[in-house]
């Protein structure tokens, strides 16, 4: 069987050559056809001698994956059903805004953490997506604009997957390639502490932790890891951050009818995180037919954002986009997994 050359960071492609007997350059002039060129044939490849492309199309291959479905929202955004060479499944987000074209991508296909809320939870956890799968995502979709900013909020709990994530930043930001600042890259995860102050030392993106909570009994209740981790570690945690230059945490906190959307709630959360820089994005629930959970009106969601705004708190509501393609946040799932689940129904 070939050898894959995708998914390795670009010393690491330089180390690979060096192996063969090549020198380093070459791991360079493949890195640049691969990311920036988007060359998935060496024989394109013009820059390299016609012995040394011999040898590459010998021993190694350039695998891809393949978008087999794409749905639009009335809002712009794109939702694509991606198969794996392996014909698994995962979903990609592409979100348009004024100044920013975001792509959502995933980095397991199912989830371990079993978050009640989610759709991705009710599917069974299969495998994690090796670096180049990730990096993937956005090779092989063709969206209106040029994507602009990536976030790990997909399929999958990016941190549980973390070499392998930490690989596809790598390839995202480098400038030989597709030239992403880690600026423009978030990653998001439920809470896993080990490795939070590791990505923050890394410096390869922003950090948000998905929060959704201000009590441990809360939390636990719709987030199992909690109870590996509860809420004084997390915070703990994040109040002993060291990041570099002006970093700081953002939560994501989910709103739901009537569970964690009072005005206590907002107190709670202000008090919770009044030890360290960090900003808050608020999010109303994008209902599903699994779960009981309901979305609260506007007006709650506003109160809540108030309450948070008078403790000097950077605040934002992020509005839901895509819920009618069910391409919102919670509500990604592949369709062999909405098939089993209607089937159980």
């Amino acid at each position: 069987m070939r050898e894959n050359l995708k998914g390795l960071p670009v010393n690491e492609l330089e180390a690979r050559m060096v192996e063969l007997g090549h020198p380093a350059f070459r791991g360079r002039q493949l890195f640049r056809w691969i990311y920036s060129e988007r060359e998935n044939d060496f024989e394109k490849m013009t820059d390299i001698s016609k012995s040394f492309r011999a040898e590459l199309v010998e021993k190694f291959s350039l695998p891809t994956v393949q978008v087999v479905e794409e749905r639009k929202s009335v809002d712009g955004t794109i939702k694509y059903l991606i198969q794996l060479p392996d014909g698994e499944k995962v979903e990609s987000v592409y979100i348009p805004a004024e100044d920013r074209f975001t792509l959502c991508v995933s980095t397991q296909v199912g989830c371990k953490m079993a978050c009640s809320f989610c759709a991705t939870g009710y599917q069974k956890f299969t495998r994690d997506l090796k670096s180049w799968e990730i990096v993937e995502q956005l090779m092989v979709i063709k969206p209106p604009h040029p994507v602009t900013n990536i976030v790990m909020m997909g399929m999958g709990e990016p941190f549980d997957n973390y070499d392998e994530v930490i690989k596809a930043l790598k390839i995202f930001q480098d400038p030989m390639g597709i030239k992403l600042g880690k600026r423009h890259i978030t990653v998001s995860t439920v809470g896993l502490t080990p490795k939070i102050q590791q990505f923050v030392d890394a410096n390869l993106g922003k950090l948000a932790i998905s929060l959704h909570g201000t009590t441990d009994e809360q939390r636990s209740e719709i987030m199992p890891i909690n109870k590996k981790y509860p809420i004084a570690h997390l915070m703990e945690t994040c109040k002993n951050l060291k990041f570099k230059g002006k970093g700081r945490v953002t939560f994501e906190y989910i709103l739901f009818d009537g569970f964690n959307d009072s005005l206590d709630d907002a107190h709670r959360l202000a008090k919770l995180v009044s030890e360290f820089p960090c900003k808050i994005n608020l999010l109303a629930y994008n209902e599903n037919s699994f779960s009981k959970l309901k979305r609260p009106t506007e007006d709650r969601v506003l109160a809540f954002q108030d309450v948070l705004s008078s403790y000097y708190i950077t605040t934002t509501y992020r509005k839901s986009r895509g819920r009618d393609i069910a391409a919102a946040c919670g509500q990604l799932k592949t369709e062999v997994a909405n098939r089993s689940l209607r089937q159980l129904q």
